[in-house]
């Protein structure tokens, strides 16, 4: 990869840090998936006033995409956002790391080794620390739809790696248009409050929903969804790491939250899991 691809790269999970830690008063207050509805929709009318290009992306390619990787990811991650704190959010959506990488090599065909089983199980041992070693436990549940979230995630970001056929900003326009219904059907159904969160929300409310869907989603899926159109998962995913640090640093410095020494052991083990996922800790040995 290119040093300039790599500076290109840090935008993405720098936007999914500050985003992610902001969320958290949004969503607090907002009903999850109408949430994420409010911010489809403002990206769908920006992507329609701004971007002429055709979507050539298959509609059946779309739709598998945005299923996973808008909807179902965005409900339980914001499910389990309301009830942990950012910084134990941060820690545990990490593993939607290796979880790409597994995922890129059983749908893509990108290779896989020792290592990254290896780095794998280390990373699911600092997550295990992050749930099991505070005075204070984060709730399993809401835990557990973040891990949920993760392998979502992931296997949304493989399939637009391997089925789109978009740059990045068309991509994030065909993923809006097509997430925006899925969203309104799955908010009308499983959700009750609407209209009273809109009109109680305050401006701290609107400002965090704002900041959410402008870096949050709209400029970190225009970088993320172009860098997968010149890399391979296993060369993409490596970036991801930077979101931990950067949401940490934004819940402790905005939000006023603390991390535990069990949280900071943790994370260092689940950093030290990714990094052998990743490679930054050879060696490579290839399983097939």
């Amino acid at each position: 990869m290119k040093f300039r691809t790599q500076l290109f790269a840090l935008a993405a999970p720098v936007c999914w840090g500050t985003g992610l830690t902001l969320a958290k008063p949004a969503v607090t207050h907002f009903p999850p998936l109408f949430m994420m509805l409010l911010v489809y929709v403002g990206i769908a009318l920006v992507s329609l006033l701004t971007v002429r290009e055709k979507i050539k992306t298959p509609l059946v390619s779309v739709l598998l995409i945005s299923v996973f990787a808008v909807t179902i990811q965005g409900a339980f991650l914001f499910w389990g956002l309301r009830g942990v704190e950012a910084t134990a959010a941060n820690l545990v959506l990490q593993t939607q790391v290796p979880m790409a990488v597994l995922l890129g090599w059983f749908i893509a065909d990108e290779a896989l080794d020792r290592r990254k089983l290896l780095g794998t199980a280390i990373a699911l041992v600092g997550v295990a620390i992050v749930i099991g070693l505070p005075v204070q436990r984060p709730a399993l549940l809401p835990v557990a739809l973040i891990v949920i979230s993760g392998f979502f995630w992931a296997l949304g970001q493989v399939l637009a790696h391997k089925l789109s056929r978009d740059s990045g900003i068309v991509l994030l326009k065909a993923n809006a248009l097509m997430g925006v219904p899925q969203l309104v059907l799955a908010t009308a159904l499983l959700e009750t409050g609407q209209w009273e969160s809109i009109t109680s929300a305050g401006p701290v409310e609107w400002a965090t929903l704002a900041f959410v869907a402008f870096v949050g989603f709209y400029l970190a899926y225009i970088v993320w969804f172009s860098l997968l159109r010149r890399c391979r998962m296993d060369e993409a995913a490596p970036f991801v790491l930077l979101m931990t640090p950067v949401g940490l640093l934004t819940a402790v410095f905005v939000l006023g939250e603390t991390m535990s020494g069990a949280q900071l052991l943790g994370a260092a083990v689940l950093l030290i899991g990714l990094a052998i996922v990743n490679g930054f800790i050879p060696p490579k040995q290839k399983l097939a």
